[in-house]
């Protein structure tokens, strides 16, 4: 994995990421910030993959959807206690927000196709 640049703003850290089919990211936000993952334009079927060297018990990681022009299939695989995958709406953000739970991000929300 490439490394990741945050940016800061207003007490959270936002991190810009392509879309690849399998995204592996190392998490870190040793300050306790909330963590903004946005996730470029999906053009197909991703699975997420995370490792948390530098969260913190109970912090917030949001992930951020846009897809093209057609629904897409997103799978929280390592790293994460996933109520099961998310499918987005054509042409629709969503976002789904995690609580990293001192071992995995856990899912506790989803906005879907707003």
């Amino acid at each position: 994995m490439a490394a990741i640049t945050p940016t800061r703003y207003q007490g959270a850290l936002g991190i810009a990421q392509p879309y690849a089919s399998t995204s592996t990211l190392v998490l870190s936000a040793p300050e306790g910030e909330d963590l903004h993952i946005c996730y470029a334009t999906l053009t197909g079927a991703m699975t997420i993959n995370a490792t948390m060297p530098g969260l913190l018990q109970f912090q917030k990681v949001f992930f951020h959807f846009c897809p093209d022009g057609t629904g897409r299939v997103v799978t929280f695989g390592t790293g994460f206690v996933s109520s099961g995958t998310l499918t987005t709406v054509a042409s629709k953000d969503s976002t789904v927000m995690t609580i990293f739970d001192g071992t995995n991000l856990k899912v506790v929300a989803r906005e879907i196709g707003v």
